[in-house]
């Protein structure tokens, strides 16, 4: 059983690590940009729904192996069974636990991946922002802001902001380019991604602070209808770009 679901596991990882569609090779059009985030988003979440279904069946299987925890805890109290089968039993709860977290987190990256990928659809759609502009529409936030934004000269002065108006560190989920955007083929290397909900306290806060310094940004309320899952504040550029290799 727990070879089988390795293997599951191995396989819809391997997915993970290959690119979601072919890298274009020339400059794309709006319509050209849609279709492939289209793509991006239809592969993306059929790997979502196969997560879904091995994760029900890790936590079916760590259900169990507490269960047996228990009562190998009991059973060893009672000098029944030996220590090493109490720690056999222990190790096997922990590889279980494992199995879901790694799942879970597998399943949050791919909310993230959706989400990236719903923002660019829908940037595909959207005209261009005249310079030092703001917009708000379903599900988005851009401005398009006039200040020269430096990943590593501004990001600092962001955090130091956040610290001194939260008392927390800033939510950091993407800093320039990751193994994610990769695969997803977006140019995010001049970008920083905020694990910062738009509508909370802090997401306003900090939409309104870059608007004050003029930094360029796009606000994303999510993937998953009705879900806080994805929802992040995209500090950089404000066009997610389809990177071309060379």
């Amino acid at each position: 059983m727990r070879k089988s679901l390795y293997i599951s596991l191995m396989c819809l990882s391997a997915l993970l690590q290959t690119p979601l569609f072919p890298p274009p090779t020339w400059a794309q059009t709006p319509n050209r940009l849609e279709k492939t985030a289209s793509d991006v988003i239809a592969a993306t979440l059929n790997y979502r729904a196969a997560l879904e279904r091995v994760l029900a069946i890790y936590e079916r299987d760590l259900a169990r192996r507490a269960e047996l925890a228990e009562l190998r805890q009991d059973l060893f109290e009672r000098e029944v069974i030996s220590k090493r089968e109490f720690e056999d039993g222990r190790r096997a709860q922990a590889e279980a636990q494992k199995s879901v977290d790694e799942t879970r987190a597998a399943i949050a990256d791919t909310d993230r991946m959706l989400t990236e990928a719903r923002m660019a659809e829908a940037m595909a759609r959207l005209t261009p922002l005249a310079r030092g502009a703001y917009e708000e529409t379903p599900g988005l936030a851009r401005f398009n802001g006039l200040a020269a934004w430096s990943l590593a000269e501004d990001t600092p002065r962001l955090q130091q902001f956040f610290l001194g108006r939260f008392g927390r560190t800033l939510p950091i989920s993407a800093f320039g380019q990751t193994a994610l955007h990769d695969r997803m083929g977006f140019d995010h290397r001049h970008a920083v991604d905020l694990a910062v909900h738009p509508d909370s306290p802090e997401g306003r806060a900090l939409m309104q602070h870059l608007r004050d310094q003029g930094i360029p940004f796009i606000a994303a309320w999510g993937a998953i209808p009705g879900s806080t899952s994805g929802a992040h504040i995209h500090v950089g550029q404000p066009s997610p770009r389809i990177s071309v290799r060379r």
